[in-house]
């Protein structure tokens, strides 16, 4: 009944759930990242006329790491 090698015994598993914790966080903090670097790029073109290409960029590539921790969080088991 309390087998040591069950899988919720395991060493491993208090590593997973913090990989997951952090992938989570992670993930939300690139999607917030995101969001404030095309609200910057909008802002400026509303007001310039002028495309922010690097806060454009910013956001894009943020979009993407976030999107790809909150996979991994989801995954990670």
């Amino acid at each position: 009944m309390n087998d040591p090698a069950s899988p919720a015994r395991s060493p491993a598993r208090p590593m997973a759930t913090a990989i997951r914790y952090l992938a989570i966080a992670v993930g939300g903090t690139c999607l917030l990242l995101a969001a404030i670097c095309i609200a910057i790029a909008c802002q400026v073109f509303i007001q310039t006329g002028v495309f922010a290409q690097s806060y454009a960029m910013v956001g894009l590539i943020s979009v993407v790491l976030g999107s790809l921790a909150l996979m991994l969080a989801r995954v990670w088991k």
